[in-house]
């Protein structure tokens, strides 16, 4: 048996510089390493998420149209309906939401990146 290690999911862009700086502003990531001549940038949180933001066309490769998201990302944040609020208030994505499940008693919702890519978004209540 092969011992698998997590890495950084990667998210492919358009527009990878652009992206980058979205995810610093809106989500708080902090570059860890920008590698210029593959155009990939390694982005890590305060809490240890790691994702890593690539050139579609620097890594020759054609997105699919249209984009499907078949991976999604997903975070927990404190209060999901303040965090909807400000990102609404960015002029930013919201996919669907806030919404609240009365039944297990936990917040969420979804959001976009300027590229189209789903993030959901629960609270810490969330099973």
């Amino acid at each position: 048996m092969h011992i698998v290690r997590p890495r950084e999911l990667v998210i492919l862009a358009e527009d990878r510089k652009a992206l980058v700086k979205w995810y610093i502003e809106r989500l708080g990531f902090e570059v860890v390493a920008h590698h210029e001549k593959e155009a990939y940038s390694n982005l890590e949180t305060k809490s240890g998420v790691q994702i890593g933001i690539g050139s579609l066309s620097a890594m020759e490769i054609e997105a699919a149209s249209p984009r499907t998201n078949a991976v999604i990302m997903q975070i927990e944040v404190e209060d999901v309906p303040g965090f909807f609020a400000d990102l609404k208030a960015s002029g930013d994505t919201i996919v669907f939401g806030p919404d609240e499940s009365k039944a297990d008693g936990y917040w969420y919702g979804a959001i976009a990146d300027p590229e189209g890519n789903q993030i959901w978004v629960v609270d810490p209540n969330c099973p």
